[in-house]
C-alpha cells in the first residue's frame, strides 16, 4: 500500500512507452472532442478508471505521474488517483496529508451521499467504496505521524463504523492507539465488538488493558497475559529487547510466528512503555516462567 525484478524489465518498459505514446497522442489531438478520442460508448468515470487501473500497475515517475494527472482532467473524483499522487509528489508528511485529504474528499464525492446513507456497515463489501476506506486509512496514519492522535483516531473509529467486520484489520491498530490515550473504555469496547480468542495481538492488547485497569497483581491481568504468551512467546522477547528488531517490518504473517511478533511489537512498543511498570511486569512474568 515494491520489489521490480530484472525479469520484468522489459515488459515495464514497453508498458511505460505506450503510456508515453498515448501522452503524446492526447497532446497532438488536444483540440478533437475528448468522446471522440477515447470512445463514445464509455463513460469518462469508467475511461478515467482504467487509466488509474493501468498506473496501479506501473513503476513510480514521470510516465505514471502523467497519466494519474490525465486521468483527473477527464474525471476528479477518484481517491486511488490522489493516493499514487501522494506516492508520486509528496516529499514530507505534511504534504501527504493534503493529497489523502483530497484523496478521501474525492471518494466522499465519487460515492454520493445517498450512498453513505445506504451502505453503512457494508462498505468493504461494495467494491466502489474500497478506495475510499483505503484513503481514510491513509489519512489517519499520515495525521497520528504528525501528531494529531485524536484526529486520526476518529477516522479509524469512522471506518469500523462503515465497516464493522473490520475486513482491513484497523481493530488492532485502534486499539494500540487507544491505550497510548489511556482510552480504556474504548479498548474495552473494541475487545467487546471482536471478542477474539486466538488473536496474539489482540490477547496482548487485553493483557496490557487489564495491567492498566487493574494493576500489576491482577489475577484477571496475569492470566490473560498467560493467555497471550501461549499464543505467541516471541512478542515478550521483541518487547524487553532480548531479541533485535529487523530494519524491514514485515508484510504479513501466520499465527504464533515470528512475524507475527514483530509486527505486533512494531505497533504496540509505545503502548508497553508508556504504561508505567507495564514491561517491569512482563520481565517478572517472564523470569517467573523460565
Amino acid at each position: 500500500m515494491k520489489k521490480i525484478f530484472n525479469k520484468n524489465k522489459n515488459s515495464t518498459d514497453s508498458k511505460n512507452i505506450k503510456i508515453l505514446d498515448r501522452e503524446q497522442a492526447f497532446d497532438q489531438d488536444q483540440d478533437q472532442d475528448l468522446d471522440q478520442l477515447m470512445g463514445r460508448s464509455r463513460s469518462h468515470q469508467e475511461i478515467a478508471e482504467d487509466m488509474i487501473f493501468e498506473a496501479k500497475g506501473m513503476s513510480k515517475g514521470r510516465a505514471r505521474k502523467t497519466l494519474v494527472e490525465r486521468a483527473l482532467k477527464i474525471y476528479p473524483h477518484l481517491a486511488d488517483a490522489w493516493i499514487i499522487l501522494a506516492e508520486e509528489m509528496a516529499t514530507k508528511p505534511e504534504d501527504a496529508v493534503v493529497f489523502y485529504r483530497k484523496a478521501v474528499d474525492a471518494g466522499e464525492k465519487y460515492l454520493g451521499a445517498k450512498f453513505f446513507k445506504e451502505n453503512v456497515g457494508h462498505f468493504w463489501g461494495m467494491t466502489e467504496a474500497r478506495p475510499y476506506m483505503r484513503a481514510r486509512v491513509y489519512l489517519a496514519e499520515a495525521l497520528w505521524n504528525l501528531g494529531f492522535e485524536a484526529e486520526s483516531i476518529a477516522h479509524f473509529k469512522d471506518c469500523l463504523r462503515l465497516n464493522p467486520n473490520d475486513n482491513q484489520g484497523l481493530r488492532y491498530i485502534l486499539e494500540v492507539r487507544l491505550l497510548i490515550q489511556n482510552d480504556l473504555k474504548g479498548a474495552e469496547a473494541i475487545h467487546r465488538q471482536f471478542n477474539e480468542k486466538f488473536s496474539a495481538q489482540s490477547s496482548y492488547n487485553k493483557a496490557l488493558l487489564l495491567f492498566k485497569k487493574n494493576g500489576p497483581d491482577s489475577k484477571q491481568a496475569i492470566n490473560q497475559l498467560k493467555e497471550a504468551v501461549a499464543l505467541n512467546p516471541l512478542v515478550p522477547k521483541y518487547l524487553l529487547k532480548k531479541t533485535k528488531m529487523p530494519k524491514q517490518i514485515p508484510n504479513s504473517y501466520s499465527m504464533g510466528s515470528k512475524e507475527e511478533a514483530i509486527i505486533y511489537v512494531d505497533l504496540s512498543m509505545r503502548a508497553w512503555k508508556e504504561s508505567l511498570g507495564a514491561l517491569a511486569w512482563l520481565l517478572h512474568y517472564e523470569k517467573e516462567n523460565e
